[in-house]
């Protein structure tokens, strides 16, 4: 955001191809606007649809644990401060927050299915730069505190399980480390986008350490701005 009245959408894509064999999509959409200037609002969707191969999920060498499905959804509302910096510099931090809903299913056997639905609050602060309306790169991180309320499962023990400590998952909380870069570049209404980055548990669970961590999205950001009816440069809008 550089100014009063912008508006941007961003719908995005993760393409997983996990070791089971399985393609599959993981699509979102961010949508963020400014009422005032140095004020954003935003609200996102993601959508978990992935596949895994967990074979040695509950015992080592137990086949019939592989060809996991993984899949749900989150929403999250927030509110954040912007201010662009230099000539070309951009500083935001924003915090809110969300629930959604993870679901395991296990295509080979029943044994391990279950649902859980989530809160959480986070704090994201960003760095970056704008050049010309045309190339836009960020990099920064969010911390998330997660605390899940509802969970069912096909083995009553599961909930103990998936802890890795005997912990019971409903009712616990737990904290994720988020960084991330992301890239656009295009014109000013709309870009091509590439986001990488890494969801880290900082709790000593297991059930929530994903074997591969890092994440890449692809997608396109679409932006409206009172600067582009008046042909007034961002730096000169930054000022």
């Amino acid at each position: 955001m550089s100014e009063a009245g912008e508006m941007k959408l961003t719908a995005a894509t993760k393409v997983q191809n996990q070791i089971s064999g399985h393609v599959s999509m993981s699509p979102s959409l961010d949508f963020s606007a400014s009422p005032i200037k140095g004020l954003g609002l935003m609200v996102s969707f993601r959508n978990t649809n992935r596949f895994a191969n967990d074979e040695n999920w509950l015992t080592l060498g137990n086949t019939e644990q592989d060809s996991i499905h993984y899949s749900g959804n989150r929403f999250e509302f927030g509110a954040g401060y912007y201010m662009p910096f230099g000539r070309v510099g951009q500083f935001e931090i924003y915090a809110g927050g969300g629930f959604g809903s993870i679901n395991r299913d296990n295509l080979k056997a029943i044994d391990g299915n279950f649902r859980a639905n989530y809160n959480r609050i986070f704090i994201q602060p960003t760095c970056g730069a704008k050049i010309k309306d045309i190339v836009e790169i960020a990099g920064g991180m969010r911390f998330s505190y997660q605390h899940f309320t509802d969970f069912s499962s096909t083995d009553p023990n599961m909930e103990e399980n998936l802890s890795g400590s005997g912990v019971r998952i409903q009712g616990s909380s737990f904290v994720f480390w988020e960084p991330f870069i992301d890239f656009s570049v295009g014109g000013k209404y709309a870009k091509f986008n590439l986001q990488t980055g890494a969801g880290v548990n900082m709790a000593t669970s297991e059930h929530l350490n994903n074997p591969s961590p890092f994440y890449m999205s692809l997608g396109v950001t679409f932006n409206l701005a009172p600067r582009f009816r008046t042909g007034s440069s961002s730096a000169k809008t930054a000022h």
